[in-house]
């Protein structure tokens, strides 16, 4: 029985050693339901490969990604459509007789938006990074422009109202923890059958990733004092950020 063990424990690390890893990406931490992700896999070693056939006659160049930059990576739009946590990979196939092996990630959908103003702020992990993300609605305000010749600009679905600041948190949190790589996005949303009109709501996503240093131990409770432009009477959830 031991000997069997052994024997299925050689030939299972064997296979490992013959596989190559590569790695898969989720540009977006925790996606909406319905919302579209990049889905990214590295392709390097198929660009290796597509060099060596090529020759030296032939200039492989670089694709353009989804994002517009140059990647040598595959990427593909995705769309989750179930709330909750969900896995992607891992996936294992072969080229040119050598056998790829990716990594395997769990994404934590979160539900469709309602349309109605509102404020949530929550930290989110994925591959061992954290972040903390800040997702806003505001109502809209009705504004039209008229040109020099007369005609009028509607703007569908309105605009977000005039000096309006949306929550934001302070980027040095001190307690040697730092937050960085700020993403922000923001949209106009209407309701799914909008009457002539109707104004929408501005939708913006602040997400930043927290790097803790090396020596940081314990844990760091967040209050309303970390954050500004905090609606009046908002009652922020217990935050702890910790490694």
């Amino acid at each position: 029985m031991k000997k069997l063990s052994l024997l299925l424990i050689i030939l299972f690390s064997l296979n490992v050693i013959g596989q190559k890893k590569i790695e898969i990406e989720i540009d977006n931490p925790e996606p909406i339901v319905g919302e579209s992700v990049t889905f990214s896999l590295n392709a390097d070693f198929l660009t290796d490969n597509l060099k060596k056939g090529l020759g030296n006659d032939i200039e492989l160049t670089r694709s353009t990604s989804i994002s517009g930059m140059q990647s040598d990576n595959f990427e593909r739009v995705i769309i989750f459509n179930k709330v909750g946590f969900n896995k992607v990979g891992p996936f294992e196939f072969e080229f040119n007789g050598q056998k790829y092996v990716s990594n395997q990630i769990e994404i934590n959908v979160q539900p469709k938006i309602v349309l109605e103003e509102s404020l949530e702020i929550r930290i989110a992990k994925l591959k061992e990074i954290k972040y903390i993300i800040i997702e806003q609605l505001v109502k809209n305000v009705a504004k039209t422009e008229a040109n020099e010749f007369g005609n009028i600009t509607t703007y569908l679905g309105g605009v977000t109202p005039e000096n309006f600041e949306f929550a934001t948190i302070q980027e040095n949190l001190g307690k040697k923890i730092e937050l960085d790589d700020r993403n922000t996005s923001s949209e106009t949303l209407n309701s799914e059958n909008p009457k002539l009109g109707e104004i929408g709501f501005t939708h913006s996503i602040i997400r930043y990733r927290i790097n803790f240093d090396e020596d940081f131990k314990g844990e760091y409770k967040l209050t309303e004092k970390d954050f500004t432009n905090l609606p009046k009477n908002y009652k922020l959830k217990q935050l702890i950020l910790k490694k």
